[in-house]
């Protein structure tokens, strides 16, 4: 993440901040109704997007850092 602009830092941050968010708040939904298959849907696309910004985030560090890493 130190590799990249501040902007674009700015907004990494709030983009895994917003998917954390969305991730408490889905699994406290599915603290009260565990058996709701759209919430469970939910909660696993949150976590597969929040692994495509980690990833887009190390393709940009291993991008700056140049070949070889």
């Amino acid at each position: 993440l130190a590799a990249l602009p501040p902007e674009t830092q700015a907004k990494v941050q709030a983009s895994v901040a917003a998917i954390e968010k969305s991730v408490r708040d889905i699994k406290a939904a599915l603290g009260r109704d565990p058996g709701n298959l759209l919430l469970q849907e939910m909660l696993v696309n949150s976590y597969q997007e929040e692994m495509r910004v980690l990833g887009a985030i190390d393709e940009a560090n291993r991008a700056a850092l140049g070949p070889g890493i």
